[in-house]
């Protein structure tokens, strides 16, 4: 009896180990299939950056692109293949590098970035994802897709909205059509007036010196004021490409503000600057930004077109430390509920007879594209504030 215990405990645990060791196949067949079956092209690596796994997409991608699959394959250091191609000039196997770096010391937890891959159609976008590799000896799971119809669907609704936001300039511009003459036809009207002085001063056989040279220094002073008007609005006509520089945004204000002083002063209202010099620039597109304060402002003033008792315009900028510069643009009109505070930005959404309601949704696109964030506040008393606040120095893409 002893003897039969002792064999049935034999054949028992033999038997525990075999369904063990099942298991632990079915187990690795079971992982094996779930990263072959993984969407992208996949590769794992140990905590020394060579790689002990890849699935069939990672080899399959390398044989379609002309490369050598087993250079990229089980047992190659996939650091090193980083390090040659940053030796051919790659910029973005630099970028590479240091994601899987950072994640394999531990560094980070996660690291993702997208790059660009030259195609016979076109250049190819790829995400790529490193995460650690969850396991006792450490290491990372690399991943590689395809992102090519997103990015071609985000720069096509890119150039759509600069399509849109182009079109809203020039019907606001146009809706500006009598102040914008008066700003060309007062610096053209002051030149005509000067030249016919310094034409007199002339005539009369020895000039005054002094008074000829103001007439002159007038008509110099105003031509350069009449250039500047007309190199705003060429600019705001002009349908281009983003283009980042650094700004003043006191100085982009002033600017825009001069654009509508005429109809301001035609409604009435009493516009007030605030904007202190040498403020930190912000990185920006100059055109994309006076369209939204040209938006702000054209909306302030029509806010107040029919209230009765003060209307006041004021306009202001400041630093606020760490969040780099806020614009202000607050008016004395009818004001908002507390509900409409936030659906004065979608789409469609307007109280003008003749608008789209396109321009505050376009202003804040502008403002989120370049970092920034754009919102409105009731005032105390009456009318609302709109707020824009622009990170300052090298923004997004800068």
């Amino acid at each position: 009896m002893h003897r039969l215990g002792l064999l049935g405990d034999i054949f028992a645990n033999a038997l525990s180990r075999k369904q063990s060791e099942t298991a632990v196949l079915e187990s690795k067949a079971l992982a094996s299939t779930i990263f072959t079956s993984l969407y992208g092209h996949v590769a794992a690596v140990d905590r020394d950056g060579v790689i002990i796994a890849v699935n069939e997409s990672w080899t399959r991608f390398a044989r379609e692109n002309g490369g050598d699959p087993a250079r990229a394959s089980v047992g190659t250091s996939y650091l090193q293949i980083l390090r040659g191609a940053i030796n051919r000039g790659d910029t973005d196997a630099r970028r590479a590098l240091e994601a899987v770096e950072a994640v394999l010391e531990g560094r980070a937890r996660q690291a993702v970035l997208e790059y660009a891959c030259p195609s016979g159609d076109g250049a190819r976008w790829f995400e790529m994802a490193v995460e650690p590799f969850r396991r006792p000896q450490g290491g990372a799971i690399i991943s590689h897709v395809d992102i090519t119809q997103r990015r071609r669907a985000e720069e096509e609704a890119r150039r759509q909205r600069e399509e849109l936001a182009h079109a809203l300039r020039v019907t606001t511009m146009g809706e500006l059509a009598g102040s914008l003459a008066h700003e060309i036809n007062q610096p053209l009207a002051v030149i005509v007036t000067s030249a016919q002085a310094a034409q007199r001063l002339l005539d009369a056989g020895r000039p005054d010196r002094a008074e000829l040279r103001g007439a002159l220094t007038d008509i110099a002073d105003q031509g350069k004021h009449a250039a500047q008007v007309i190199g705003r609005l060429r600019a705001l006509f002009r349908k281009a490409d983003s283009e980042l520089q650094l700004l003043d945004v006191g100085e982009l204000v002033t600017g825009m503000a001069s654009l509508v002083r005429h109809d301001v002063e035609r409604r009435g209202i009493a516009m007030t600057l605030d904007c202190p010099p040498r403020l930190p620039p912000v990185s920006g597109d100059s055109i994309q930004l006076q369209q939204v304060v040209l938006n702000l402002l054209v909306n302030a003033c029509e806010a107040m077109s029919t209230v009765d008792g003060p209307r006041d315009l004021i306009v202001a900028t400041r630093e606020r430390a760490g969040l780099g510069i806020e614009l202000t643009i607050s008016d004395t009109g009818l004001g908002l509920k507390e509900s409409e505070l936030e659906r004065i930005f979608e789409p469609f959404l307007t109280t003008k007879a003749a608008g789209l309601g396109m321009g505050l949704s376009i202003s804040r696109s502008i403002i989120e594209a370049h970092g920034g964030r754009i919102w409105v506040t009731c005032n105390p008393d009456r009318g609302i504030t709109a707020h824009v606040e622009l990170p300052s120095g090298p923004g997004p893409g800068a």
